[in-house]
């Protein structure tokens, strides 16, 4: 009898159920490589970011120990497992410190700050200016992980400059190590009358100082300095810089009259800041004429002085004659200042002497500056009409020109006096922000990879 031969499906359902199940695990697993290793790999960023930032941190606190001539060596070690390190001293980076005392300006310094930065990607670490940077990726302004030096308090700038010296990269997996070296003892740039006599302090007559910082993180320091200190800044976005402008307070006490007279950050917006305007003249005569104005060349808008002898210099006293010029028009002002005679035959002329009695003005057209000013001054004057007294005149004038500009000779209407031995008082309030004392220092840096 032959044997029957049954077809059976239990052995293919077992081949096919396995297939099944291998297919869904690898989905699987190609789904988990697809979300999780760059889940993985951004922590593994992360970490590495994280781990650079303590390394500049310290870098910081030792460049501060060689800097400023603690050490004159020491050695950083930072383990990188991507990305890399460069050391950059180009202009890429630079401080420029400018002084201007009247009509000049000083470069005080103007060199490459020097960085040391990690680059993973799109994410920057950098020691720069004596601080730590750090840039992330996309569109976000960068942020400052330890602050610059750059110190400032409303009175003193403090401005020790780090240099890092040195052109040198290295990238890929390992320890790096850093080797930070002093080149020099501190270099002190300000003060410093051995190098110019006007690099003194305190800052006086009328001295600005403006810094300028250029750096791919200019917006770090912009923010660190307007937050962090009592200065202003404006940003340069083309240039990538950040610059801050200090007015020094002008000096109270009689200068040498030595034209032009310079007026550095006048402060328009406080309707009291000027404080004295005099002058005092010796051997003055009976031809005395002194003109003065903030446009040598009479170029609109322009504000002018002119003091005239009047019936006698002891007695009579001397005729004040204030113009100011704008769109063609003219604003004129005369009044009467009794000068002060002393026992040298010295005589004062101030300048805001002068009540609302004895102002004369306008003597030209109707005026138009003044309907903004506050009551009661906001009003039309017009021909003949009393007025404003001297200081409110002259406040008034110097607040239009200001709130920097420079009062020069006008020769025609320069005699009767002994130029050499006059002097002025001209004291004002500035517009912050103000410094009174200004500190600078280099330290240089060499850093080896």
């Amino acid at each position: 009898m032959g044997k029957r031969l049954e077809h059976s499906q239990d052995a293919v359902s077992e081949v096919v159920g396995y297939t099944l199940l291998l297919g869904i695990i690898v989905i699987a697993v190609g789904i988990i490589s697809m979300t999780a290793l760059p889940v993985i790999q951004d922590a593994k960023e992360k970490a590495y970011l994280k781990n650079m930032e303590q390394g500049f941190t310290v870098l910081d606190s030792k460049a501060s120990l060689v800097s400023i001539g603690k050490q004159p060596t020491q050695i950083v070690q930072m383990y990188t497992q991507a990305g890399g390190i460069t050391v950059n001293d180009s202009s890429l980076s630079r401080i420029k410190v400018t002084f201007t005392n009247g009509t000049t300006t000083y470069v005080v310094y103007d060199e490459s700050m020097g960085t040391i930065q990690y680059q993973l990607g799109d994410n920057k670490i950098a020691y720069e200016g004596g601080g730590v940077f750090r840039k992330y990726p996309g569109e976000g302004d960068p942020v400052i992980i330890t602050p610059p030096e750059f110190h400032y308090n409303g009175e003193t700038l403090t401005l020790p400059i780090i240099r890092v010296n040195s052109n040198q990269s290295l990238g890929g997996t390992g320890v790096v190590t850093l080797r930070l070296v002093s080149e020099q003892t501190s270099n002190v740039l300000f003060p410093n009358p051995d190098d110019n006599p006007e690099y003194t302090n305190p800052l006086l007559l009328g001295k600005q100082i403006n810094v300028v910082i250029k750096s791919d993180y200019y917006k770090a320091w912009a923010k660190y300095i307007e937050e962090r200190t009592e200065a202003s800044v404006n940003i340069d976005d083309d240039n990538k810089e950040v610059k801050v402008s200090l007015n020094a307070k002008p000096n109270d006490q009689p200068n040498d009259l030595s034209p032009p007279i310079d007026i550095y950050g006048f402060n328009v917006d406080n309707e009291s800041a000027l404080h004295n305007f005099n002058f005092t003249l010796p051997e003055g005569t009976s031809n005395l004429k002194m003109m003065m104005m903030t446009s040598p060349t009479k170029t609109e808008p322009y504000f002018s002085f002119y003091i005239d002898k009047s019936g006698g210099l002891a007695t009579g006293g001397v005729t004040i004659t204030l113009e100011y010029h704008a769109s063609g028009k003219k604003e004129e002002w005369v009044y009467v200042v009794q000068p002060l005679k002393d026992a040298d035959d010295n005589f004062n002329v101030d300048l805001l002497n002068a009540t609302s009695g004895t102002v004369l003005g306008p003597s030209s057209d109707d005026t138009w500056t003044w309907v903004n000013e506050t009551p009661p001054w906001n009003q039309t004057f017009n021909k003949g009409d009393a007025g404003p007294d001297g200081q409110k005149l002259m406040q008034h004038y110097l607040s239009l020109v200001g709130p920097t500009f420079s009062f020069y000779p006008d020769l025609s209407r320069w005699d009767g006096f002994d130029e050499s031995g006059t002097t002025y008082v001209l004291h004002y309030e500035v517009m912050p922000p103000r410094i009174t004392y200004l500190h600078i220092v280099e330290h240089k840096m060499q850093v080896n990879v």
